[in-house]
């Protein structure tokens, strides 16, 4: 422990050394673990959430560095030539290994969990309405159903919940609706389910993107180069050679804090 903390403070010292503002364990960092910031008058921040556990706070140290440094070589952060040349196959693979390492895919099973099991009740739905209106047809509205909606009705079809003349109407409640037939009833919650599929799918694209994109996987990568080399040259062999052979000066001292 006494070796992490004084690694923790060297780092803190070195960050100071290259004009990059620390706020460590004093910040909410925009609700992630940690954050890195490059303002556009030039100064550089980076922030360790107070609510990060005290054996990440050297990891969640470095990984934010690693996004200081890569912004001084490539203001876009799209590409990692600037350290590692060209990204052929190979290096693109322990790239993305490193990442499954450190967040393996059942990080977002839940997500496909709950896809699968909404789409099966979406089928379901689906199906019951078809057996009353064998021209329904999953994309497309269905004129005949909704012909006798009321207003709340017709908005439930784009919205969960609504206020309408103060009064809440919600999918949850829309069996409280009067005269509202079974089928209308499948056909507005089919709605709402189509709608979670969406955010889902969204939330899902979101994480593949984040998760894939060179900056997070080079900050990823970075982050287990130095708190655990052997790990790192066992998953990625070809990026810690070429880590050894990097003329990036900013990571000079960081191989003596680390003694690599």
């Amino acid at each position: 422990m006494a070796c992490e903390r004084d690694r923790i403070i060297a780092l803190a010292d070195y960050f100071n050394s290259l004009g990059i503002n620390l706020n460590l364990l004093t910040t909410k960092a925009r609700g992630n673990k940690g954050v890195f910031i490059r303002k556009s008058n030039g100064i550089n921040r980076i922030d360790i959430s107070k609510d990060a556990d005290s054996e990440q706070i050297l990891s969640i140290m470095l990984h934010e560095f690693a996004h200081f440094v890569h912004s001084q070589y490539d203001k876009t952060m799209n590409s990692l030539d600037f350290v590692f040349g060209e990204i052929t196959e190979d290096i693109k693979e322990e790239l993305v290994n490193v990442t499954l390492q450190a967040i393996p895919k059942e990080y977002i099973s839940p997500l496909f969990k709950q896809k699968n099991k909404i789409n099966s009740e979406i089928k379901k739905l689906a199906s019951d309405i078809r057996a009353k209106h064998q021209n329904f047809k999953l994309s497309m509205r269905c004129k005949e159903i909704e012909k006798n909606f009321t207003t709340p009705m017709k908005y439930l079809l784009k919205y969960d919940r609504i206020k309408y003349f103060n009064k809440i109407y919600s999918v949850d409640n829309i069996s409280e609706f009067k005269a509202i037939t079974a089928v209308e009833r499948d056909y507005i919650l089919l709605k709402s389910k189509q709608r979670m599929i969406k955010r889902i799918n969204s939330r899902i694209n979101r994480l593949n993107n984040y998760y894939g994109a060179y900056n997070e996987l080079f900050a990823r990568f970075i982050e287990l180069y130095y708190t655990n080399y052997e790990r790192a040259a066992k998953i990625a062999p070809n990026l810690c050679k070429k880590m050894q052979c990097t003329k990036v000066q900013e990571f000079d001292n960081l191989d003596k804090i680390f003694a690599l």
